[in-house]
């Protein structure tokens, strides 16, 4: 091309320029109106905010894969998604949420939606139990045999011996459901719900639910509880595999708040399950059970974390830590507790009829209930009157971590602190072996065994001379 082509054609381009600058930038109103690259990416950042980085993660990988979501609601309600062609699997009743099922399309409508705040994945949280892996972490761990050691530690026993016994009080276990005809836990079940199936028969297929009800409010014909009794409701939020979805977990919530207003009486609500996310409306809904009255417990959890997981998280809910026989807080206990109780070789009542031990806040949980279950049935208390009394019923407990606010539960302290009573705790050999030189002892002792069955292990037999 000659040198005159060329300066013609940047003389083309530079007019254009000018004419596009003009019109783009100059002219008012401007005759050619660009995207804002500047609003629009704010507006991604916005919808990227909106979606639960645990649901945005399983649809990055699989757009396909259809997934329960939660979603929160905020000046719009469940009807409004439905008009769109969402199908809506549950909606909430005291709370402004819905679950959809759906992909990566779906996800997308959804927070392109004025009104919606936040859509999470609907299926996160789980029965609070602990991971055998952790066992070995545990401080001390003697082999209990006694099947009611844990009644004489928080002395719930010597309560029952003043005819203190859970009468007319009545507690919620929100659990994976309860084998209620067992015969330590079939005299004095309500009602119940099955949240995961939908029917009236919250069958106990996994056992986490029973083994926790059996703590709170075993009968004493072969398993004997807290709080023996006590009425129970067994609400059934978790699966047959011990997992469960927080819509069902706030749903159960809601139908005690159905239960409360239709007229019934809920004194305690049990929940050894939890996760480390939840959406607001599970803290809406246990803040509106507060406001009615409801004491409600939680598992801090069992990952040996600084926090407790939600529900027990909020501070309308007493969060409950684990600690062993000598009174030494399981490490696998998450922090943030606010009193602890016994959560390493806790005999537990199974669905099949047998006793057998477990570890966990889970275990732990039922105690604090059935010591507030005790004092509720001769007087009624507010859930802020429970956390003042849990503050001054406790003993001192070995917490090096500090993930305990308070100390272990004292069923003794708790009624005389409550009613006004002057119970003698007397002594067990429970409170023997708390003393610091029964523990050297003791850990002597387990010392003398272990290198003992390692010298005999070892192929030798006995040493001689």
């Amino acid at each position: 091309m000659e040198e005159s082509g060329k300066l013609i054609l940047i003389a083309v381009a530079a007019f254009g320029l000018a004419i596009f600058i003009y019109a783009a930038y100059i002219s008012d109103p401007p005759l050619i109106k660009l995207p804002n690259i500047q609003e629009k990416l704010k507006t991604e950042v916005e919808k990227s905010q909106k979606v639960d980085p645990k649901l945005l993660s399983t649809l990055s990988v699989d757009p396909k894969k259809r997934v329960r979501m939660f979603v929160s609601l905020e000046g719009i309600n469940a009807t409004e998604l439905e008009k769109q062609g969402l199908k809506i699997i549950k909606k909430g009743k005291y709370a402004n949420y819905a679950v959809v099922e759906g992909d990566y399309t779906t996800l997308n409508k959804l927070i392109s939606t004025q009104g919606v705040s936040k859509v999470y994945k609907d299926g996160a949280v789980k029965a609070v139990e602990v991971d055998l892996s952790q066992l070995e972490k545990i401080p001390i761990k003697p082999v209990v045999q006694d099947v009611d050691w844990n009644l004489e530690a928080i002395k719930a026993d010597v309560v029952h011996q003043s005819n203190i016994t859970g009468r007319n009080a009545v507690i919620v276990i929100i659990d994976t459901g309860v084998n209620h005809n067992l015969p330590d836990l079939n005299d004095h079940y309500l009602t119940g719900y099955d949240f995961v199936h939908n029917d009236n028969e919250p069958d106990d297929v996994y056992g986490h639910g029973t083994k926790c009800a059996s703590i709170a409010v075993g009968e004493g014909e072969t398993y004997k509880g807290v709080a023996p009794s006590a009425s129970y409701i067994a609400l059934k939020a978790l699966n047959d595999e011990g997992w469960g979805n927080w819509s069902d977990i706030i749903a159960a919530l809601e139908w005690c708040l159905d239960y409360i207003n239709s007229g019934h009486r809920i004194d305690i609500i049990s929940m050894s399950l939890g996760a480390d996310l939840a959406p607001p409306e599970l803290q809406q809904v246990c803040d509106e059970l507060y406001a009615k009255g409801v004491i409600l417990v939680a598992a801090s959890g069992n990952d040996g974390g600084d926090v407790s997981l939600y529900p027990a998280r909020y501070d309308s809910v007493i969060s409950v830590a684990a600690n062993d026989i000598l009174l030494n807080v399981a490490s696998f206990s998450n922090g943030e507790a606010y009193v602890s109780a016994p959560g390493v070789q806790v005999p537990v009542l199974a669905p099949d009829g047998n006793i057998y031990f477990g570890d966990g806040t889970s275990f732990a949980t039922p105690h604090v209930a059935g010591v507030l279950a005790l004092v509720e049935s001769e007087k009624d208390i507010t859930p802020q009157q429970a956390f003042e009394l849990l503050k001054i019923s406790t003993d001192e407990i070995n917490d090096p971590n500090n993930k305990v606010e308070y100390g272990q539960i004292d069923a003794v302290k708790a009624v005389n602190n409550a009613l006004d009573l002057d119970l003698k705790g007397g002594e067990h050999w429970y409170d023997i072996i708390k003393e610091p030189q029964i523990q050297i002892v003791v850990g002597l002792l387990l010392l003398a065994g272990i290198i003992k069955f390692y010298i005999l292990k070892g192929g030798g037999g006995l040493i001689e001379d």
